[in-house]
């Protein structure tokens, strides 16, 4: 049911027009800088599990294992590292995969024509 205004209207036609605001153009600095920002973000959390599972390793070592050598790595101490990467998976993977897509969309987004190459074309 819609109600009537003394004038005979219904409120919602009597209300002024909603505009949005839109730029013809898409400000390509700014998507740059957005794209920078998850792209650090995403380095940042995988340089933690990096360094979460690379402890994991150093926990119950030999001497013979350097951690900034993976070639010194014993079977041992690549399954400890990758049963500590199994192990944070759910509390890792989730936020780097929407980084990831964030990514990918500020990059699909950068990579549209300006509105001024599109109407020139």
């Amino acid at each position: 049911m819609t109600h009537m205004t003394p004038g005979g209207d219904s409120p919602v036609s009597s209300r002024a027009p909603v505009t949005i605001g839109f730029q013809s153009s898409l400000d390509r600095s700014r998507l740059r800088e957005a794209i920078g920002v998850r792209r650090q973000r995403l380095a940042e959390r995988e340089a933690d599990l990096v360094a979460a599972c690379e402890k994991a390793v150093a926990h119950g070592a030999g001497r013979h294992i350097r951690l900034d050598d993976r070639t010194t790595w014993d079977r041992a101490a690549w399954n400890r590292y990758i049963e500590t990467a199994t192990r944070l998976e759910p509390a890792f993977m989730p936020d780097m995969l929407r980084l990831i897509r964030d990514i990918e969309r500020l990059e699909r987004l950068a990579a549209l024509p300006a509105a001024s190459q599109a109407s020139a074309a």
